[in-house]
């Protein structure tokens, strides 16, 4: 079978997208699929794959695919490129629309010039501090700037959900923290019985600080979309910062806005990187 797709990275975390409104794709196929496309070696290479479908609720659907063929409910670079290749396809021929995801209906706003995508402004939902329902094993109500240990070395973190799992994970200097040993610790740490995504973070002010990502069924990536509204969230929520933060990541920066009480919302760039036909 032979499906067209569009490769596209958000800030370096990089993603394929395909259309299988037509359902030609098994569901139980689909975490082959991903395996295959998003490997960097023999296939299109990728950290996650992206799917278009249709949806009874809102205008499209989007299903999200790690590489190692997991499904996660949500991705925050990902909606943005997603919604980039809905629009200049025609699938969806309007700027805001909505798209059904396994966290719930997100809303995109494209931001154009000259008809086409230079970024993209996204309804990310309310932040959800509630242990039970990020879902974290713990006996508090809320895990914000809390100790927990991994790898040998205690942290201070916050726990929140933007869609999935999230670990905010406070350092003092990120760029020297070994992201390979204590994010896969903590990944894995027995306090997420889902596992978690892992957002280190260094403040610089009260307006911008500086993230790392790493990613439960991907490892490390260059950015997490909604990892970067995690961070700016829990920095929001223990007034470390004001409520519109510049997420700095190693290839630009995402504008993270929140009141600290209603929605929280996430812009950036979507870039497109190439496309093409592929077997799969």
């Amino acid at each position: 079978m032979e499906k067209y797709f569009y490769k596209l990275h958000g800030l370096g975390n990089d993603m394929i997208v395909i259309d299988d409104r037509d359902n030609a794709i098994a569901p139980y196929d689909m975490p082959r699929v991903a395996r295959k496309l998003c490997n960097r070696r023999t296939g299109i290479g990728g950290d996650c794959l992206l799917v278009a479908k249709s949806s009874d609720i809102a205008d499209i659907a989007m299903l999200v695919y790690n590489s190692d063929g997991t499904q996660a409910q949500m991705c925050g670079n990902g909606i943005r490129c997603f919604s980039r290749v809905v629009y200049e396809t025609g699938m969806i021929p309007f700027d805001g629309f909505t798209v059904d995801t396994l966290s719930g209906i997100k809303k995109p706003q494209l931001l154009l010039m000259d008809g086409e995508v230079k970024a993209v402004r996204v309804d990310m939902g309310k932040p959800n501090f509630l242990t039970g329902e990020i879902p974290m094993d713990v006996d508090t109500e809320e895990f914000v700037r809390q100790p927990i240990t991994a790898a040998g070395r205690e942290f201070i973190a916050t726990a929140v959900n933007t869609g999935i799992p999230q670990l905010v994970v406070f350092v003092d200097n990120v760029r020297k923290l070994d992201i390979e040993k204590y994010g896969l610790a903590l990944e894995h740490h027995e306090f997420f019985p889902e596992k978690t995504n892992v957002s280190f973070v260094e403040i610089e002010d009260r307006r911008s600080v500086v993230t790392r990502a790493w990613e439960r069924g991907c490892g490390a990536t260059l950015c997490c979309g909604t990892g970067a509204t995690a961070v700016a969230a829990a920095c929001i929520k223990s007034g470390l910062t004001d409520k519109v933060v510049s997420v700095r990541v190693p290839l630009g920066a995402l504008r993270i806005e929140w009141d600290g009480e209603n929605n929280i919302y996430m812009s950036g760039p979507a870039e497109k990187v190439f496309e093409g036909k592929v077997i799969i």
